[in-house]
């Protein structure tokens, strides 16, 4: 046995659509209740939600959703946007249902210098000073790379709770959290890789996979808690598989998370097809896990 960890598990839950286009609410619901009693909390409207698909109305219906299912407390709400103005348009409407808990991915498409990048964090927080707000840095998305010198800047404002690390930057896990003050928390993205995030100083990932795997990851949580290290094992190489097989792909998500609904769950984006043969593997392993 190992010394117990403490590790939370947020799901970065795929939006369904169905196949012309409209929200699939329902579906919605019905995925959030199924992660409910496995993960801590749901990121909501991420990138893995196809946010840039979405308007604000269709945002903030899905934010309703979490709260009525999760509560408000267990949900992040992602208010990325473009410009501050529509960060705090979508901010107090989001505010408006209850939730306290924001997400937002940096600056992105048209560059900035660092002063920029601290001030877009800051101005989510002077209009919301009682919100909990996590940093989103996802270098491929946004086409910036912030430094740990200015994600420090932007930790030291008042009301950053967190930082969550996609893509290149989930690499720099330990330079990132070198920078974070008492009690701040720290999400990698690479959900295949939960006890080196601990190790490295983490305090866990937000996982697109566990919303269609949800039992195998609260499954790894468990185990990393009680410290048991035979099982950590077993069911750390049961999440790689998940990981392998249907991320970080939104469709591939959303071929497991129809496996397990029995709704179509379209995308809006241009995203890539599923061959047959990856969606027979895919059936199959939702079967296994579930």
């Amino acid at each position: 046995m190992t010394a117990s960890r403490t590790c939370s598990i947020i799901s970065a839950v795929p939006v369904p659509f169905a196949p012309a286009g409209e929200l699939d609410l329902d579906t919605f619901a019905a995925t959030l209740r199924g992660i409910d009693a496995h993960v801590d909390g749901a990121l909501i409207a991420g990138t893995t939600g196809e946010f840039p698909a979405l308007d604000d109305a269709e945002r903030l219906e899905l934010f309703q959703v979490g709260v009525d299912v999760l509560g408000a407390d267990r949900v992040i709400a992602h208010l990325g946007h473009g410009s501050s103005r529509q960060v705090l348009r979508l901010a107090n409407g989001t505010a408006a249902l209850g939730i306290t808990r924001f997400a937002l991915l940096s600056p992105y498409y048209l560059p900035t210098d660092d002063d920029g990048v601290v001030e877009f964090f800051a101005a989510l927080c002077r209009a919301h000073p009682t919100a909990s707000v996590y940093a989103y840095l996802f270098p491929e998305r946004t086409g910036m790379d912030i430094s740990a010198e200015v994600l420090g800047r932007v930790m030291a404002l008042p009301g950053m709770v967190g930082v969550k690390l996609s893509g290149g930057a989930s690499e720099q896990i330990a330079e990132y959290a070198a920078v974070l003050q008492d009690g701040q928390e720290l999400y990698s993205g690479n959900d295949a890789t939960l006890p080196g995030v601990l190790d490295a100083g983490g305090t866990g990932v937000v996982s697109g996979v566990s919303s269609a795997f949800p039992e195998t990851f609260s499954r790894l949580a468990q185990a990393l808690r009680s410290g048991d290290e035979q099982e950590i094992a077993a069911t750390q190489a049961d999440a790689a598989g998940a990981v392998a097989l249907a991320g970080p792909s939104v469709t591939r998500l959303k071929v497991a998370l129809a496996a397990r609904s029995g709704a179509p769950w379209a995308s809006r984006m241009a995203l890539p097809a599923v061959d047959d043969v990856t969606q027979t593997e895919i059936r199959a392993a939702v079967a296994q896990h579930g």
